[in-house]
């Protein structure tokens, strides 16, 4: 069982670049704007570089991708290929496939691609860059997430068990 998760993990991966890739492809860095601080949507929106429209379209994009991609495709890894019928291995294998997939998120996108690099500056708001564009923003993530899963790793794990009943 190990490395069927491990393997998922890795399919995990390779999704959320997908899913970053499909973000970014058109717009840069604008196209992902929804996941800066609050201060850069403002100061992006006051230069004019995006309008509230788009970036609300956007935003509804994002994050619809986003859960189909975090509940759905572990969903019909968990019951589908795993098996999993009992609610203890919903749970433990949701949990271990979301903190896989958020390693990711925090290692190769937060820390190594957005704080590491200078893909993602916006010109104009350079000034704002302390907010979000350093490591140290990000170096805590990982461990905060580890707490907050468990609850998430219940409801979601109850779901695909409820799911799993009716299969």
């Amino acid at each position: 069982m190990f490395w069927t998760i491990a393997l998922e993990i890795l399919i995990l991966w390779v999704c959320y670049a997908a899913y970053i890739a499909v973000l970014v492809h058109k717009r840069g860095p604008i196209g992902g704007l929804f996941f800066y601080p609050q201060v850069m949507i403002d100061r992006v929106k006051a230069l004019g570089l995006i309008t509230e429209e788009e970036f609300r379209s956007r935003k509804r994009f994002a994050y619809s991708l986003l859960i189909a991609w975090m509940l759905v495709i572990p969903g019909v890894m968990i019951l589908g290929v795993n098996g999993a019928r009992s609610y203890w291995d919903c749970c433990w294998q949701f949990y271990a496939l979301f903190l896989g997939a958020e390693f990711f998120d925090w290692l190769f996108i937060d820390t190594l691609w957005v704080a590491l690099s200078d893909w993602w500056l916006i010109p104009g708001t350079e000034d704002l860059n302390d907010t979000w564009h350093s490591v140290h923003v990000k170096q805590w993530k990982m461990l905060q997430l580890i707490p907050f899963s468990v609850p998430l790793a219940a409801a979601v794990g109850g779901l695909y068990w409820l799911i799993g009943k009716m299969m």
